[in-house]
């Protein structure tokens, strides 16, 4: 009895996603709230950005203020990238 089973089965990994999704809406509307819209989207990007490229967290802060943000009202906009990237890593792990 050699059955294969998958790391990720179908059903758990739409559950997963589902929630991961819900849980990335939730982050965006409570720093859409903190920051608003215009501001949330210029941190979003620059961190975006930012945590690809491991740019130094004082450099961050300071950009974040530039931008007209307290870096500790963009809380929310660093874990819905980190939420963004663990799906989209997921995603590419069940393709293959």
């Amino acid at each position: 009895n050699d059955t294969i089973i998958p790391a990720f089965p179908q059903g758990r990994t739409a559950v997963n996603h589902t929630m991961a999704q819900t849980r990335m809406n939730r982050l965006r509307e409570a720093a859409t709230q903190k920051l608003e819209a215009d501001v949330f989207q210029r941190v979003y990007d620059y961190l975006k950005v930012a945590r690809r490229h491991g740019i130094k967290e004082a450099e961050v802060k300071g950009h974040l203020e530039k931008l007209g943000a307290k870096p500790s009202d963009c809380f929310e906009v660093d874990q819905l990238l980190y939420f963004e990237e663990q799906l989209q890593t997921t995603a590419a792990a069940v393709k293959h």
